[in-house]
């Protein structure tokens, strides 16, 4: 029932929506009904899903592409958690080294700290999401992005097939589903 309610959560999300939120409980939009479902596994449930097939899911969506990009950034710090001590470290360090042809993809810097990382994908994913091109230029076209806006928002706009992040997201999300529902700080 717990895998349900965090795929369903997962295919709802908007941008804007976790991981900007953090750790806590999800409010689906336009429904005055909160899960406890576990942050982390529906941000794997998503990004997993997403970069396993980029083409026929993000192509011409690339607010949802920004999302999944700042979903793959929160749940690799996430992972970090003392509450994922006993998941399989090769979970973790697949995340860790998905991140950064991730970010290349997407004309992230390498060097930006995950925090900076997420927020400035999670504020593009929303400014995408409502159509607002002119901003999303704006955020795109300073740091941590390394591209010129329109190549980072065109390569969202395209998201290519990440091999490294798609097999680390993929593993990462068997791996907290596996392990059963773990407690919600």
């Amino acid at each position: 029932m717990a895998a349900l309610a965090a795929m369903f959560a997962a295919c709802t999300q908007e941008p804007g929506t976790p991981p900007g939120q953090g750790l806590s409980a999800f409010r689906i939009p336009g429904i005055n009904l909160t899960f406890g479902s576990d942050p982390v596994a529906t941000a794997l449930a998503s990004v997993s899903s997403n970069l396993a097939d980029p083409a026929s899911r993000l192509a011409g969506r690339p607010a949802l592409a920004a999302q999944v990009v700042a979903q793959y950034e929160f749940a690799t710090e996430a992972l970090r958690e003392p509450r994922f001590v006993g998941l399989n470290p090769l979970a973790q360090i697949g995340m860790v080294r998905g991140r950064g042809p991730l970010r290349d993809a997407v004309g992230l810097s390498r060097e930006a700290s995950p925090a900076v990382a997420m927020n400035r994908m999670t504020e593009l994913a929303g400014v995408l999401g409502r159509g607002d091109l002119a901003a999303a230029e704006g955020i795109a076209g300073a740091a941590p992005f390394t591209r010129p806006a329109g190549e980072v928002i065109a390569a969202l706009s395209k998201m290519p097939f990440v091999p490294d992040a798609a097999r680390a997201a993929s593993f990462a999300d068997q791996q907290v589903n596996r392990a059963g529902p773990m407690a919600v700080d």
